[in-house]
């Protein structure tokens, strides 16, 4: 019997698997319709409920309203998400979401902080986690990871409920099909207490707890620092 973390697994490894029609970039505007802060990107809510319901199965999730604000250019939700295990309902935590109201939609803007606040919850049981990590900045948009890159050399260059409302479809953006990169060789990379690594194309990046502490592991075994992604990351060699 599948347990819920390996279905959990699974749901990663399938967002992940879509490469770049499952991303998008998030803005956040004021009321001119200024981007504050920086960009940030984020999986496509339909792809995400989706590749839920394929491994865990929409009978196995719900959520619950919290609560609703309404302010001058923005929504906010607050939700609780139920997971069903072994026949009982838990509750994984609760989580706010926001959405700017765009041309005076408030109804809009409301269903989608309540999908953003879902999300969010989903990160609780570590859904979606790549969003939350930083790391889907360099599958958007490639080009970003270059510019911490040395000059060309002769290797190839990088590339890259009760029952619940289902968010709107959005058109995915058209893109090659996605080709799962061969597998790292384990030797190559550091064993280092509380660290994993996550392979991108020709390349793979750290991710865990306290990364700063460890940067001269890191380096020691060939890692560097993108200052625009803000990870650590270490070329393929083959």
């Amino acid at each position: 019997m599948t347990t819920l973390t390996e279905k959990i697994n699974a749901v990663n490894v399938k967002l992940r698997s879509l490469g770049i029609q499952a991303i998008q970039e998030i803005k956040m505007k004021d009321k001119e319709g200024k981007v504050m802060g920086q960009i940030k990107y984020g999986y496509r809510p339909q792809y995400v409920f989706d590749s839920i319901n394929e491994f865990l199965g929409p009978e196995n999730w719900r959520y619950e309203l919290i609560k609703e604000e309404i302010f001058e250019n923005q929504a906010v939700a607050e939700v609780k998400l139920f997971l069903k295990t072994d026949a009982e309902w838990l509750c994984k935590g609760s989580h706010k979401g926001q959405m700017n109201i765009v041309k005076g939609n408030i109804g809009d803007a409301q269903k989608g902080a309540i999908t953003d606040a879902i999300q969010k919850c989903f990160s609780l049981v570590s859904i979606g986690t790549d969003a939350y990590r930083g790391l889907l900045g360099t599958v958007y948009n490639p080009s970003s990871q270059h510019k911490s890159l040395p000059a060309p050399s002769s290797r190839p260059a990088l590339s890259s409920q009760s029952s619940s409302p289902q968010p709107e479809s959005q058109p995915p953006v058209q893109s090659q099909p996605a080709h799962p990169p061969e597998p790292a060789n384990p030797a190559s990379l550091p064993k280092i207490a509380g660290i994993e690594y996550q392979q991108f194309d020709n390349f793979v990046v750290a991710v865990g707890n306290k990364l700063f502490d460890k940067k001269e592991l890191l380096k020691s075994a060939g890692f560097k620092w993108n200052k625009d992604q803000k990870n650590w990351y270490k070329e393929l060699t083959h």
